[in-house]
């Protein structure tokens, strides 16, 4: 029985000592926290607009000039060495590929030989996205890890990912590679490598018939599309704009882009039912943020946007987009040119909260911290509570090493998530510890009005 205990004893030590305790299925603010938005609404304000009406519409104006802008340019808005440098950076720099080793010496010099950037720019047209795809830093689908141990800098942080593209989004195409599978594209937030495939050029007065002024929104996510005839089309995520033709009492009829045999845009029409879609920009509301931010729990976390998934920035890009409010792609932009920044970096983590509770307007405030974005919601037992897709908690052991455990989707949490672990690294990990600023996406109070009915 003593030898029993004994060896029990050594075998819990030696858990402590590596992280075994950080197994667990779920944090306990995932397990303990109701993961549904509605859930902490104030039920009294609820349907109170939290932004004029007349400063929405500007926002939603500004929204649209700026997804449209790629079909209004005359020519690349980038430079040679903008997109050299990435060539410089990973020639300096092999990183490791999908098998966890090592890329060859000579991966780059065929990248940048099919790149062709002797000749930048060999083209300039607008086009349209036929598929959900994504822009990548180099000309190949095949990824670069920093390293070959995942949950550290290796699987899923591949960075050669940019970022994912919705479906039917306008582009700007610049280049083209010399074995023609690659393009230059140009979005109205960043640009990178997309597959030819993914893209189709426009027919004349394709821009007239679809940049109408009146639009509609995807506002349940991964909605599938059909035509006429029954066919499937494609799934639309959350956030996704076309044209409205019909706004009808049951559903809306809107105009989709897919390809013909010749790779150009060709003009469909669609109908989606209105638990679905809506007219843009939706009104908002806390019950409207609560709604589309419901259709995001616990949605995996991806890394750029890979696999179809979102990461922290990308989410609350999309969750915003419904709204008419336009937000950079990467988080630290977002925090520093989406709103009204504060910064808290000089307070100490009582004073950081405080004012979080007293100036934070829920569901209208992103809080930042160095890589990483998330949407504060309000208190519950007074504490803020916060909305994030997160790929994990840092942990570190009693000697001193490093891990993740990993949570690895969309999550209500408080600021401290993943406290409750024996090798939780506080310094790392902890969210109002790291949080550098608060952005207010309102130039208004943002109290709630009245809203019409």
């Amino acid at each position: 029985m003593i030898i029993r205990f004994a060896a029990l004893i050594s075998v819990l030590f030696f858990c402590l000592l590596s992280g075994c305790f950080s197994s667990c299925e779920a944090i306990r603010d995932v397990r303990e926290l109701k993961q549904d938005h509605t859930a902490y609404l104030d039920v009294s304000a609820a349907d109170a607009l939290m932004m004029n009406p007349e400063e929405q519409q500007q926002r939603d104006r500004d929204y649209n000039s700026r997804h449209f802008s790629p079909w209004h340019a005359n020519q690349s808005q980038y430079r040679l060495t903008d997109i050299a440098q990435e060539f410089e950076k990973y020639g300096r720099n092999r990183g490791y590929g999908e098998n966890g080793r090592k890329h060859k010496k000579n991966w780059i010099k065929k990248l940048k030989a099919n790149a062709r950037l002797q000749d930048y720019p060999g083209v300039g047209y607008p086009a349209i996205t036929i598929r959900h795809t994504n822009l990548r830093a180099l000309p190949t689908g095949k990824p670069h890890f920093k390293s070959s141990r995942q949950a550290a800098s290796g699987y899923p942080f591949d960075n050669l990912q940019a970022t994912a593209v919705m479906i039917n989004t306008p582009v700007f195409i610049s280049h083209i590679s010399h074995d023609k599978a690659w393009v230059l594209a140009e979005t109205g937030y960043y640009f990178g490598w997309m597959r030819a495939e993914d893209v189709a050029a426009l027919p004349a007065d394709f821009m007239k018939n679809w940049e109408t002024g009146r639009y509609a929104v995807i506002v349940k996510d991964k909605t599938p599309l059909c035509d006429g005839e029954g066919l499937f089309l494609f799934r639309a995520s959350l956030g996704t704009v076309f044209p409205m033709v019909n706004n009808g009492e049951k559903a809306m009829e809107l105009l989709v882009a897919v390809a013909d045999a010749d790779r150009r845009a060709v003009l469909k029409k669609v109908t989606v039912t209105k638990d679905a879609v809506a007219a843009k920009p939706v009104p908002i509301t806390t019950a409207q943020m609560a709604r589309m931010a419901n259709e995001l729990i616990d949605e995996p976390y991806g890394w750029g946007g890979l696999y179809g998934n979102r990461d922290c920035s990308a989410m609350i890009r999309d969750l915003f987009a419904p709204f008419g409010i336009w937000l950079p792609r990467n988080s630290t932009d977002q925090a520093q040119k989406g709103g009204t920044f504060v910064d808290l970096s000089a307070l100490s983590n009582e004073e950081k909260e405080k004012k979080i509770i007293s100036e934070g307007i829920p569901y209208l405030t992103l809080l930042w911290r160095k890589g990483h974005i998330v949407l504060y919601m309000g208190t519950y037992n007074g504490e803020p509570l916060v909305f994030h897709n997160f790929w994990g908690i840092s942990t570190r052991t009693v000697l001193g090493r490093k891990g993740k455990l990993i949570v690895g989707h969309a999550a209500i949490t408080t600021l401290h998530p993943g406290r409750e672990l024996l090798n939780y690294n506080q310094a790392a990990a902890d969210l109002t510890t790291n949080i550098l600023g608060m952005t207010l996406l309102v130039q208004s109070s943002g109290k709630p009005t009245s809203q019409s009915r």
